[in-house]
């Protein structure tokens, strides 16, 4: 993973200017257009950023000061269509996590957990670690370079006699929101960003934001830590946190896995790796168990070596046991089975079968005899089922 490490203290900055052309630095050989490109081919190019991030509020205008701070994990790598990327961020008060798959909160003074599976970009706008951060600006430096009508200066700055490029721009009646798209605001009013960027790694590590029209303004520092220290994989699943954090209104626990004694229903599913379907019906005459799994599960990784075990123990004899995924992608499929492993087969785009069988946690199993009645549904314990399994076969 590439990375960058960035071991200065952050302190309130002052400039030392001695020229001041706009579009240049003192220098007169670098534009800002050239600085800010450097900005944002680096932060583009980055597989991981951790920083600590601190948020200043300063609304004189409606005597309003609040400062929040707290560390943030960016993960760029990951497989992700809402995002692009995986994070975690932690403070006194909560710890905030995007897997990819689902995005949860844990309360640490409540002690409570909030989890929204398969969340929409709209669900991420206003998270407020992300205000004027380096996501802001890896999504927001591109449409500004190529928008001509924003002029941009560049200065050269010191702090502790470290040197900085100082870029300023303004925007007319629009405002960079979070995630670095351009918002139409309504009031007349003018939007003065600056940007103070490292010259030795150009990266943005101060944003301050004001306007034309009162002393309001906000700013935003970041010190950058180690990327390659990542967080350990169980603390991307919600589950891990199950046993000191409360589980509130979460809205799958609405569901009701299938009762023991009923008819399962029936579906047809695509097989992963196969230009084949598979009908439950089919499997009439066996006996099955079905596990649902999603890929940012810590239980359901743990499980798989015991379901290998079972599948290849009891396959020969009337058994079939199939993996069943009802929100991850075939390329995130892909990556779990190359990387965790599992030998049976594995079924995907089964969101509607999940449902059906009451099922909202992960890893949740049925087990189902011969003429395809329910013989257990609940969490997975290898030995309850292997003993169900042996008496059904």
């Amino acid at each position: 993973m590439k990375s960058l490490i960035f071991s200065g203290i952050l302190m309130p900055f002052f400039l030392v200017i001695t020229t001041q052309t706009p579009g240049f630095a003192q220098s007169g050989t670098v534009s800002a257009e050239d600085v800010l490109r450097k900005t944002s081919q680096k932060l583009n190019s980055l597989e991981g950023l951790h920083y600590r991030y601190h948020r200043e509020l300063n609304y004189v205008s409606e005597g309003i000061h609040n400062e929040m701070s707290g560390a943030c994990f960016l993960d760029f790598s990951s497989v992700n269509p809402v995002l692009d990327f995986r994070y975690q961020f932690s403070n006194a008060d909560i710890l905030a996590v995007f897997n990819g798959t689902e995005k949860f909160e844990c309360d640490r003074k409540s002690k409570t957990l909030r989890v929204t599976g398969q969340p929409a970009r709209r669900n991420f706008e206003s998270l407020s670690f992300f205000y004027d951060s380096p996501v802001t600006y890896r999504n927001a430096l591109p449409i500004l370079l190529t928008d001509a009508s924003v002029p941009k200066t560049v200065l050269d700055t010191a702090v502790d006699a470290k040197p900085f490029y100082a870029v300023t721009f303004t925007l007319k009646q629009k405002v960079i929101d979070y995630l670095g798209a351009y918002r139409p605001i309504t009031a007349d009013r003018s939007i003065r960003y600056r940007l103070l960027i490292d010259k030795a790694t150009h990266l943005p590590v101060e944003v301050i934001q004001s306007n034309n029209r009162n002393q309001d303004f906000t700013k935003t520092r970041f010190q950058y830590l180690d990327a390659t220290a990542s967080p350990v994989d169980s603390s991307w699943y919600f589950s891990s946190y199950r046993n000191e954090y409360k589980l509130v209104n979460p809205e799958d626990e609405k569901l009701q896995i299938i009762p023991r004694g009923q008819t399962a229903p029936d579906w047809t599913l695509p097989v992963f790796d196969r230009t084949t379907e598979l009908t439950l019906s089919q499997l009439k005459g066996k006996v099955v168990l079905l596990e649902f799994w999603i890929r940012n599960c810590g239980y359901c990784v743990a499980s798989v070596p015991d379901l290998n075990a079972l599948y290849n123990h009891y396959k020969a004899n009337g058994f079939e046991l199939l993996g069943i995924n009802p929100h991850d992608s075939k390329k995130i499929i892909a990556v779990f089975k190359q990387k965790i492993q599992p030998e049976y087969p594995l079924l995907y785009d089964a969101q509607d079968v999940a449902k059906h069988y009451g099922v909202g946690m992960f890893p949740m199993v049925v087990l189902l005899d011969k003429t395809g009645k329910v013989l257990y549904s609940g969490e997975f314990k290898r030995e309850n089922v292997a003993k169900l399994i042996e008496e059904n076969l």
